[in-house]
């Protein structure tokens, strides 16, 4: 009886969330089903239901391996240009004319010769396959690195971005500034609408930020924790205080000024921002720990407004 029960609840949610799909004009595609229905079941407090029927972090995980692999990939091929530049510095510092004739037989020095031959063929092998590589590995960084919902650069790809550009910032402040945006009252707002609305205030968000933005202003996800999926970063290179800082208010503003319709309720969404800038020494790590240390000020003194960091 009871078996006959949870199955009867089952078909119920489903039932239940393709009619939330269909209201909302969204197709029963698996990942909006997977939404809805884990919506429906919160809603039955059926939480066991829904952990049994769906594993949404599974597409995620692949991803973030993925990422993980690309990286890894791009180290060692840096590795293997690196050691391809070293021999071929030494294959340059061997010159045998420096040697005298008696001092060397000339059927030594005939496979000298032949060996520097081939190491040079071979050099330049090498050499061919690191700009193979490395075009084959730019376009997989350009069409697999991409969030799939917002078509947002990856936080894998902020980390990695972020180490390149700071190398040339150990001695030297930069004209690069950071901003962190977050969604204001993303989880009562997820929690009330459910799955498939707090998705589309997300890819809102993300159009707002990217239709803002100048495109030389690169945007990303900022949080792999789903728990903190609402923030996004602009980075802003080459730019002053001021000029980052009207950037981050027409983002603000726009979204501000925006309404959202569901259900023929309207959803006001607005986002709280903080501006932090570079400062010499910075690596990846420190540079987001002060934008993160500045956004939480700016969400514990209020909403909808822009905190900059002062020294």
């Amino acid at each position: 009886m009871a078996t006959i029960e949870v199955g009867k609840i089952a078909k119920d949610i489903s039932r239940e969330a393709l009619a939330a799909l269909e209201k909302t004009d969204t197709p029963a595609l698996p990942p909006y089903y997977a939404m809805a229905f884990s919506d429906a079941a919160r809603k039955r407090g059926s939480n066991e239901q829904s952990e049994r029927y769906l594993r949404l972090d599974d597409e995620s995980m692949r991803e973030h391996r993925l990422e993980e692999s690309f990286l890894f990939a791009r180290k060692a091929l840096n590795e293997y240009a690196n050691s391809v530049g070293r021999l071929k510095n030494r294959e340059n510092a061997l010159d045998l004319s420096k040697l005298e004739a008696d001092e060397i037989s000339a059927v030594f020095a005939d496979e000298i010769k032949s060996y520097v031959d081939a190491v040079a063929r071979e050099t330049r092998k090498a050499e061919a396959s690191i700009g193979a590589l490395e075009g084959e590995l730019g376009v997989i960084e350009a069409q697999s690195f991409v969030d799939p919902l917002t078509r947002l650069r990856t936080p894998a790809i902020l980390k990695y971005q972020l180490e390149r550009i700071l190398q040339i910032g150990l001695n030297r402040d930069l004209d690069l500034w950071i901003a962190l945006f977050a969604i204001d009252d993303y989880a009562q707002i997820k929690e009330e609408y459910g799955y498939m609305v707090a998705e589309k205030i997300l890819l809102f968000t993300a159009k707002s930020l990217l239709g803002t933005l100048r495109s030389d202003n690169r945007v990303y996800r900022y949080n792999e924790d789903w728990q903190n999926e609402s923030v996004f970063c602009a980075v802003f290179n080459r730019a002053d205080k001021q000029g980052a800082l009207l950037a981050t208010e027409r983002v603000r503003s726009r979204i501000e000024a925006s309404k959202l319709v569901y259900n023929e309720k309207i959803i006001s969404v607005t986002v709280s921002a903080a501006l932090s800038p570079h400062r010499a020494g910075d690596d990846e790590k420190t540079i987001r720990d002060r934008a993160e240390k500045t956004l939480s000020k700016a969400l514990s003194q209020g909403k909808n407004a822009i905190i900059v960091y002062e020294n």
